[in-house]
């Protein structure tokens, strides 16, 4: 797995924030800390190929557990899927398990917010990764305290 896949130097968001507040303009900010943007040209899907090799797992059958069309995860690898919803890049997580600071990296590299420990629906969800939970028993936990669900159940036959 690729350890430098998402920053340089390692600087916290808090001393990337305290930097730009003493900046004056972008050019300035960008001049201070160029290396510490997230490497724009590597993809979503290279971080999920790796998690596939590092756990073993198929692009087609990850997709299958994360109740999505057998092809969705293939499609974010090879560069056809740009943009995956925080839904369901969290549903192929669970499907894969992956754990928790695993699915924290990938929706902070795709520009979402990051599990959230004041959100109840987050906290379902990451309690979900903390029990080693399918995208089925999270669903279920989320419905239970009437709220949106990860994915919709696809019959198998819709999935095919």
């Amino acid at each position: 797995m690729k350890q430098e896949f998402f920053y340089q130097n390692h600087k916290t968001s808090i001393q990337l924030e305290d930097c730009l507040k003493g900046c004056h303009s972008f050019e300035e900010f960008e001049k201070k800390v160029s290396d510490e943007f997230l490497n724009e040209d590597t993809r979503v899907g290279d971080y999920l190929s790796d998690l596939l090799d590092q756990y073993d797992k198929s692009a087609a059958g990850v997709s299958n557990a994360a109740l999505l069309n057998p092809s969705y995860v293939g499609l974010i690898i090879n560069g056809k899927k740009n943009n995956p919803s925080r839904d369901a890049l969290i549903s192929i997580c669970l499907a894969m398990g992956t754990t928790f600071e695993e699915v924290q990296r990938l929706l902070k590299y795709a520009g979402y917010a990051p599990l959230y420990v004041r959100r109840k629906r987050d906290v379902i969800i990451w309690f979900g990764f903390m029990k080693g939970h399918n995208v089925q028993t999270v669903n279920i936990d989320l419905y239970n305290k009437g709220l949106k669900l990860l994915t919709r159940y696809k019959e198998k036959s819709d999935r095919q």
